[in-house]
């Protein structure tokens, strides 16, 4: 379940719960951030951070193997317009 608070129109802040199926990988995670004096809402917003980035590249992988690995345009043409050349 996720809730949201919101005050005179902004998101000030949304929490989840979150089942990790693992009381080990949770005290994990805690010793780990505590050790670096870091909260745990950092921690998990940084790995849902980084988990889209990975997601994003995968989809740039899948549209390269999708175009059969070419490229749209000629590597000629590409070197031709980096800065420098």
């Amino acid at each position: 379940m996720a809730r949201t608070r919101v005050r005179s129109g902004r998101i000030n802040g949304t929490r989840i719960t979150v089942d990790l199926g693992s009381e080990q990988l949770y005290r994990g995670v805690r010793v780990l951030a505590a050790a670096q004096g870091r909260p745990l809402r950092d921690v998990v917003s940084e790995a849902l951070r980084d988990w889209i980035e990975k997601q994003e590249e995968l989809e740039d992988v899948a549209d390269f193997v999708a175009a059969g690995g070419e490229p749209e345009q000629p590597l000629d043409d590409v070197m031709r317009e980096l800065p420098g050349e």
